[in-house]
């Protein structure tokens, strides 16, 4: 048995089965009511933390990285009994940072001034590192905040990424 059918009656047979099948399809789609009796409400909490990044100082720029490799080892004991008494802890920002004000002024000062010398020199090795490394700060900062929390010994204050404080 032998079919011959010409080309334009197998073209119009084609183009008519698809205007039908695309005629019953459209007919077959459901209509979807999106509209709501009152309008939508959300409730989004924002926190918004802003921190000041400042270049180390020129008087810093002019010390070498083993000075300051020298001045972050000679201060490693105050950090660590400051991190014993637990004053201090490591921020996830990858500085250090006063967790519970001691209530002797004097060594609440004495507890500023470790801390905002290393934060210094750590700015400072934060930076060369990021302009060596050709990466964000931020990024650097991040890395070194892991670091320390990684090196942190169980009992001392680190702070998690949502910015709670917790003893490790």
């Amino acid at each position: 048995m032998n079919f011959n059918f010409s080309h334009s009656r197998v073209s119009g047979a084609v183009l008519g089965v698809a205007t039908l099948g695309a005629a019953l399809l459209a007919g077959c789609a459901p209509t979807v009511n999106i509209a709501t009796p009152q309008p939508l409400k959300a409730d989004i909490a924002v926190r918004l933390d802003v921190y000041e990044k400042t270049a180390p100082t020129k008087a810093k720029d002019e010390q070498s990285s083993l000075e300051i490799a020298k001045n972050r080892r000679m201060r490693s004991g105050e950090i660590q009994q400051l991190k014993n008494d637990h004053v201090i802890g490591e921020d996830n920002n990858g500085y250090l940072q006063i967790v519970r004000k001691p209530a002797d002024v004097k060594y609440l000062a004495y507890a500023h001034s470790v801390v905002n010398d290393e934060n210094a020199d750590r700015s400072y090795l934060y930076l060369a590192n990021a302009q060596a490394q050709n990466k964000p700060l931020e990024m650097i900062e991040r890395d070194y905040a892991q670091l320390w929390n990684d090196r942190a010994y169980s009992g001392e204050w680190v702070q998690k990424e949502d910015g709670t404080w917790i003893r490790k």
